[in-house]
């Protein structure tokens, strides 16, 4: 699967990784309250060390908006869920 980010070194490649079980590429795609860690990503894209840590850093940082608000979406359904019992 492609994923790309515009970044201030321009449009750049990236992927969850495929190791793990289940790994976070399946995770992102079939589980829904998966919350993502910033070492389940990598960067596809072929670039220098440091820039490489720059553009992991700056697509994690686009990306927390979204984490943050699937987070309190979950704990609102947890909220509904134990109300309704």
């Amino acid at each position: 699967m492609k994923l790309l980010s515009t970044t201030k070194h321009g449009i750049v490649e990236w992927r969850w990784k495929e190791e793990g079980e289940p790994s976070p590429q399946y995770k992102s795609l079939h589980h829904q309250w998966y919350v993502p860690k910033k070492s389940e990503f990598e960067i596809v894209t072929k670039l220098d060390r440091e820039i490489r840590q720059e553009v992991k850093d700056e697509i994690w940082e686009d990306m927390q908006l979204g984490i943050e608000y699937q987070k309190q979406i979950y704990k609102l359904h947890k909220q509904m869920k134990k109300v309704s019992k």
